[in-house]
């Protein structure tokens, strides 16, 4: 079931997106990975594991907002692509624990470190789970940047009978270093900070949003 779905979602944004994936060989063949993306549409979530490389994975683990679970739907196939629901707002341990494991068994997670859509477009501030667990497990972590699939633009192109002009590109892999014992909240934040640059360096000026003029931004885009 879980290749039928994949393949699906292929023909699904083959008719309504010109999809256009730029540095598949960046993702590593060994894991543990964590896929770090923006968020700027709703389709995002089940666009990039449709990516050939990551849906091949035998250990892909995507995480999906609990929100997501009251939808019929949604429900019938995260349960079918063996993702899962983690709840945003709370301490959802189980959940965490469960990515650990898997991530720590070669799994290639795909999150978005923001959390939530922007409503722009732009980068909006990214939280501290994508660092937690990929500092946890010493884990590859390859940015990913999208462009074209917010929902306005899928609105408008739809209305015209338009595909939408996508952009996916896969950046270099780097290490973050391991979680330390103490002084978590600023490694984490220092972490976080160098997930969302790491993005906004493969992405459009438009498209960076707060972290527009941070400097390990000007840092990484320097060299």
């Amino acid at each position: 079931m879980r290749k039928i779905i994949i393949l699906f979602l292929r023909i699904f944004f083959g008719i309504i997106t010109k999809r256009e994936i730029v540095g598949m060989e960046n993702i590593p063949d060994d894991g543990p990975v964590v896929a770090t993306a923006n968020h700027i549409g709703i389709f995002d979530g089940i666009m990039i594991p449709s990516v050939p490389k990551l849906a091949r994975h035998p250990n892909l683990i995507v995480v999906v907002a609990e929100k997501y679970a009251r939808k019929p739907v949604f429900k019938w196939a995260v349960k079918h692509l063996n993702f899962m629901f983690i709840d945003r707002f709370n301490p959802d341990v189980p959940t965490l624990k469960k990515v650990i494991r898997n991530l720590l068994n070669d799994g290639l997670l795909v999150i978005a470190p923001e959390g939530t859509r922007s409503p722009n477009a732009a980068l909006i501030e990214g939280k501290s789970g994508a660092a937690y667990l990929a500092a946890k497990t010493n884990a590859s972590i390859i940015p990913v940047a999208i462009t074209g699939s917010q929902d306005g633009e899928l609105g408008k192109r739809l209305k015209r009978l338009q595909r939408m002009d996508v952009k996916i590109i896969i950046g270099e892999p780097y290490h973050l270093p391991s979680l330390p014992k103490g002084n978590r909240d600023e490694f984490l934040q220092t972490a976080t900070d160098e997930i969302m640059c790491q993005i906004a360096a493969l992405l459009p000026e438009s498209y960076r949003g707060i972290y527009a003029d941070h400097p390990r931004l000007k840092e990484i885009l320097a060299a």
